[in-house]
């Protein structure tokens, strides 16, 4: 009898909780919680009305550029810096920022970061055009297409380079690789365009075309540099246009249809 009585003694009471009802302790909790919820609020409305300086602390007091920012850009570069300067350090959203930057037209690539306790440096890639795309737009060392506003000297000097956006890239190899094989026959090449069928257009400095078509291009410059050195080069101010797109051959039009018949003859000698 008295163990079983211990036994009873030993256990701990449970406490049993009604469903659909909350402690006391819980409502305080709540309570509490919405308080502060209450006054978060209101100290974030006290100081947007009142004193909207404090969302701006601390200060952005200096910003430093690095790179060169061109002269065109300079003056949004500067309204676009300073309207999230005064956000604040904290406040500043730098993706958009970054972003907002990265649109202007002379701007390649920015980058942007804070500085503890008061400073934005802005690092700027500016472009680096090498050639026209166009009457209005300019092709960047990687080939990538931007528009500025519009295009002066001395960049009006560039070669000029059409064709699709989407294969600027492409066209820009294929004007560089040409550039290089003739240099050394003292040809400059001015232009390259390339129409709907893909069809390309080498235009020199001089203002020859070369009729290049489509597909086997190295083999047709080729073609055309053997012409070149071998009778070409001596009557290159009396040529219009080269014509590349036959199999082994190519067609000279002539500036005064005259001479191809004088220059057939004399090469026949």
């Amino acid at each position: 009898m008295t163990a079983r009585k211990r036994k009873h003694a030993n256990k701990t009471p449970v406490s049993q909780t009604v469903p659909g009802y909350f402690s006391l302790r819980s409502a305080w909790d709540v309570l509490v919680i919405a308080v502060l919820l209450g006054v978060v609020a209101y100290s974030a409305y006290w100081i947007r009305t009142y004193h909207p300086g404090l969302l701006a602390w601390p200060q952005i007091q200096q910003v430093t550029v690095e790179g060169e920012v061109h002269a065109d850009d300079r003056e949004a570069f500067k309204e676009i810096v300073t309207a999230h300067v005064a956000k604040g350090f904290f406040r500043i959203p730098m993706g958009r920022l970054q972003q907002e930057l990265a649109e202007l037209p002379w701007i390649y690539q920015v980058n942007v970061r804070r500085t503890w306790p008061a400073t934005l440096e802005v690092t700027v890639y500016e472009q680096n055009p090498i050639a026209r795309w166009g009457k209005t737009g300019l092709m960047n060392v990687y080939g990538g297409i931007f528009f500025p506003e519009s295009v002066s000297a001395p960049h009006t000097a560039l070669p000029m380079l059409y064709g699709e956006e989407a294969r600027a890239a492409v066209l820009a190899g294929i004007f560089e690789r040409n550039i290089r094989r003739l240099e050394p026959l003292g040809l400059q090449l001015q232009g390259l365009f390339e129409d709907d069928r893909l069809s390309k257009h080498l235009v020199l400095s001089n203002g020859v075309i070369l009729v290049l078509g489509h597909g086997e291009l190295g083999k047709k410059v080729t073609r055309f540099i053997t012409a070149y050195e071998e009778y070409l080069s001596p009557h290159m101010e009396q040529v219009k246009k080269i014509d590349l797109r036959y199999t082994n051959g190519l067609a000279v039009e002539w500036k005064d249809p005259q001479l191809a018949g004088n220059f057939k003859l004399e090469h026949k000698l």
